[in-house]
């Protein structure tokens, strides 16, 4: 790989033209570099050429499939990487999650709220999470001064645990591991609570679990129930501490 990183350059896979270039109008007007790829293979000499700092990408390509894509950048660079696709199955998410991606975003989509989701997540990787101490797991999140350990499943500040319900547990433990990123209702039951079927959701779920997570969290750090924030009419997102 070789090439000048760019903090705001990104390159856009997809075989749809007109895809490509409802992104780029609004990436552009705020003030993003857009690159565009139609072909897996054109993708792959970009990336080899010059330095990208995310990389959209189609989940069917007429050469190579996206997940191939994903999966060598995983092994090779450590950007942030966007499914945009019609594929809306369930295994299709768990599929992009588990080679890499960050973030899984369905079509027809708001051209709003992708670029919405695409400031978070570069914020993200531009080292806003604090990495853990060197003397913990590296599986370990410490976002200010609460460390979220997934291993003995403990969420401590300064060496004072927060006691939580096991789904408390996982629902702060993904958010964590995902800060910047907004995640609707439904994709929370179904991440989470590993809910399939559109007649078993139940929002309420959500909206307890993260009600319970704020007066939890604002017990032990002041100034912390306001590290979840509602998403009005969507969900919620996990904004790191300024």
């Amino acid at each position: 790989m070789s090439g000048i990183l760019q903090q705001n350059r990104i390159l856009i896979v997809d075989d749809d033209k007109r895809v490509r270039g409802l992104l780029r109008k609004y990436l552009e007007k705020e003030q993003f570099i857009v690159e565009e790829a139609s072909l897996g293979w054109q993708a792959l000499s970009k990336l080899h050429h010059d330095s990208y700092a995310m990389i959209i990408l189609d989940w069917i390509l007429p050469d190579i499939k996206g997940i191939e894509i994903c999966q060598y950048l995983r092994t090779n660079l450590s950007i942030p990487v966007m499914f945009l696709t019609a594929k809306s199955e369930e295994g299709n998410r768990l599929e992009a999650f588990k080679a890499g991606a960050d973030d899984f975003v369905m079509k027809p989509f708001s051209p709003r709220e992708v670029v919405l989701r695409i400031k978070t997540m570069m914020a993200r990787y531009n080292g806003l999470i604090k990495p853990a101490p060197k003397d913990h797991s590296a599986s370990e999140v410490l976002i200010s001064s609460i460390l979220i350990n997934p291993t003995s499943r403990r969420v401590t500040v300064e060496d004072e645990e927060i006691h939580m319900t096991p789904k408390e547990f996982d629902l702060l433990y993904h958010l964590a591991t995902h800060a910047e990123i907004a995640f609707s209702r439904q994709d929370l039951l179904r991440i989470v609570w590993k809910v399939e079927h559109e007649e078993d959701l139940d929002y309420r779920t959500v909206d307890t679990h993260v009600k319970r997570l704020r007066d939890k969290l604002s017990e032990h750090v002041p100034n912390r129930e306001d590290l979840i924030h509602t998403l009005w009419g969507f969900g919620y997102i996990l904004r790191l501490p300024h």
